[in-house]
């Protein structure tokens, strides 16, 4: 019998300058959502660090198989939604992580050339579209943890097979009530909305891995 998860939704932990990552809250949202729909889904939330995170996440890869992988980070200074197209596992002694480490190797994981999604970018475009969300694809998933992650990922599903993608949102729409409507920047996305386009993504996403499967 086959029991690998029929999906992987992964988020970060927090890191500096950020106390509250919204990835977290957001991945345990679309991983219910998506349960819900019948999929047997798994849930990883990172550590944002080089020695815990993301050997975390390689190790889950390894030993839980999932048909598919969702991945969340934060874009902090996003004005829309990023559908990544690219992994390039590149790492900057600039910015550390969330014990306050740097990688000690920088390029050492990086890839010869990049690593292109094996999921469907167009699909998660439309989909954010959908519910009225601004995105747009994007060529650089950036010089941290997200991009070292990812690549870990892609290298993953090109010996699997596996879907993955990774979708940066910004900061979210805060809940009623905690800011005024005026003070809220307009093209920050509300959770509602951006978990229902994330769970639709989930879904097609694990279509696409039983296929392949």
């Amino acid at each position: 019998m086959d029991d690998r998860p029929d999906i992987l939704i992964t988020g970060f932990g927090p890191f500096p300058h950020v106390r509250v990552n919204p990835t977290t809250a957001l991945a345990r949202m679309v991983a219910d959502r998506l349960k819900r729909s019948g999929l047997e889904t798994d849930l990883l939330v990172m550590e944002t660090s080089y020695a815990v995170g993301l050997p975390a996440m390689k190790n889950h890869l390894e030993k839980t198989r999932p048909r598919a992988v969702l991945m969340l980070g934060l874009a902090a200074r996003a004005r829309f939604v990023r559908v990544e197209l690219f992994g390039r596992g590149n790492a900057s002694r600039l910015h550390p992580d969330a014990t306050g480490a740097t990688p000690t190797d920088p390029t050492g994981s990086r890839s010869a050339l990049p690593l292109r999604t094996s999921g469907n970018p167009a699909g998660a475009l439309a989909a954010l579209r959908h519910v009225g969300i601004s995105a747009r694809l994007s060529a650089s998933a950036g010089r941290y943890l997200c991009d070292a992650c990812y690549a870990a990922a892609l290298r993953h599903a090109e010996r699997s097979g596996v879907p993955v993608i990774f979708i940066h949102v910004p900061w979210l729409r805060p809940a009623p009530g905690l800011r005024p409507l005026m003070r809220t920047r307009p093209f920050r996305p509300g959770p509602a909305s951006l978990g229902s386009a994330l769970a639709a993504i989930g879904r097609d996403l694990a279509r696409i891995g039983r296929q392949r499967a």
